[in-house]
């Protein structure tokens, strides 16, 4: 079956994708083109089997997914910033497919976004307090693509939708993050039960990057934003943090090719809803104890050693192991002297001491250790999700792998499964700008019926089994 299923794919009408700079500004958009055909590009597995695939209608930039009640949703992305040539808003929202049958998923609406808008990160629940509890809440971040960031007439920010009948969509309100970042980057949402409330742990890059007239941010804001959804028809920013609103400058300085200690990408609560680590690229993985959710307050930090690259992306947290695994989204295959060589990988952090968290395991697959001559694609980790003892890692072009880590300090890869490469073909335009490598964005998972989702921005969703290991 994993034979056919690559072949059928591989044979799809084919698209392109492009360079995954989560990061504002982009060295360079100059892409490689492989040939689909060639061995390369065939895609390849290793304990795992693919049962079902959409390609979303061909549409690309295909964003995160998440997985609730055997519906899948798929954001969407585009990009800005870039200059007016390299300006791309597909403007697409969030597919959402039922995958009750996930042998023959299928599209069965969208949650549509704002004009100028991307859909990049959803997160679907089910209310659990508050006038809608029982509800089922797809929520959305949004941000600018497609336009200027100063342009106001832009929404950028969060968007709340009932998803109880995941075919009919309700659009249930809108926070608007305010001028002049990008907007909503990354959000996770968790319950706290000893407050009976529901909040959204938000990433707002960018928002005290220094501007023209002060802080990117016209409020005074830091990059983290908590955000009361208990109400989800009236979201209510409860708090923010950032290092220089609330620590006066980064604590660290910029490492590797892509030096910024100041952009805080994305947060991961813990179960309880009273922590949550903030990715802070080249600042670390910050923990902040919101046990008073109206005054966040930094209790330590990961420390990179000095040849680092940096690049703290996102991060999944081990409640009973008080284990954070951390992704670094680093791009740079060689980042000059003095620095690591190699593409981002998975680090392991004791974090039972949240003042002073250590280092004790790390993993790289063996194309990201960079001792290779690889052709196109990017060989960097993206997003770690643990279920149990287990990683499931989305890694761009080096698609999902799935790692072992029992032993904390010895992480060990048991499968994996890359897609085929291919093509965009109602985008052909694009393809001076995007790639068309394998790029695994997202991963989730479905406890109920143990079976895996990827999200790959060119060929769309794919539904994945283990089968050994």
């Amino acid at each position: 079956m994993r034979t056919a299923w690559l072949a059928a794919a591989a044979a799809l009408a084919v698209g392109a994708t492009v360079p995954a700079w989560s990061h504002e500004t982009a060295a360079s958009l100059d892409v490689e083109w492989v040939n689909p055909d060639s061995p390369e590009a065939q895609g390849s597995a290793r304990n795992m089997v693919a049962v079902g695939h959409d390609d979303l209608g061909g549409r690309g930039y295909n964003a995160d997914v998440w997985v609730h009640e055997q519906y899948a949703y798929v954001g969407s992305w585009g990009f800005s910033d870039w200059g007016a040539k390299q300006r791309f808003c597909p403007n697409d929202g969030v597919a959402v497919v039922d995958t009750r049958d996930p042998a023959h998923p299928r599209e069965v609406a969208t949650l549509t976004s704002p004009a100028g808008t991307s859909a990049e990160d959803v997160v679907v629940k089910t209310a659990r307090y508050g006038a809608l509890a029982g509800r089922d809440l797809a929520v959305v971040g949004l941000q600018v693509c497609g336009g200027d960031r100063t342009d106001t007439s832009i929404f950028r920010g969060l968007q709340v939708f009932d998803v109880t009948t995941p075919s009919a969509p309700v659009e249930l309100a809108r926070l608007n993050t305010g001028c002049c970042t990008r907007g909503l980057h990354e959000l996770e949402v968790e319950h706290r039960a000893d407050l009976q409330r529901t909040f959204v742990y938000a990433s707002v890059p960018t928002s005290e990057y220094p501007d023209t007239i002060g802080r990117r941010d016209r409020l005074g804001r830091g990059d983290f934003r908590l955000i009361d959804i208990t109400n989800p028809r009236l979201p209510v920013e409860v708090s923010s943090w950032g290092v220089h609103r609330n620590l006066g400058a980064p604590p660290a300085p910029g490492l590797g090719c892509d030096p910024d200690a100041e952009y805080g990408h994305s947060a991961e609560p813990s179960a309880d809803g009273k922590l949550a680590f903030m990715s802070y690229w080249d600042s670390g993985f910050i923990a902040l104890d919101v046990t008073d959710p109206v005054n966040p307050t930094m209790r330590g930090r990961t420390i990179y050693p000095a040849t680092a690259d940096g690049d703290a992306h996102s991060s999944n947290y081990d409640e009973a192991r008080g284990l954070l695994f951390s992704a670094d989204e680093d791009f740079c295959k060689t980042s000059g002297s003095g620095t690591e060589k190699g593409f981002g990988y998975l680090r392991v952090w004791d974090y039972r001491n949240l003042a002073r968290p250590t280092q004790i395991g790390t993993f790289k697959t063996p194309n990201s250790s960079g001792s290779k001559d690889l052709r196109a694609g990017d060989y960097t980790i993206h997003n770690p999700l643990l279920v149990g003892n287990t990683l499931f890692i989305s890694w761009y072009t080096d698609g999902i792998r799935v790692v072992d880590a029992s032993d904390p300090r010895r992480p060990r890869e048991v499968g994996h499964f890359v897609p085929p490469a291919t093509a965009n073909p109602i985008r052909p335009s694009q393809r001076g700008v995007l790639t068309n490598t394998t790029q695994v964005w997202g991963v989730a998972y479905d406890k109920s019926r143990d079976l895996v989702f990827a999200s790959d921005m060119n060929s769309g969703l794919w539904i994945l089994r283990r089968t050994g290991g």
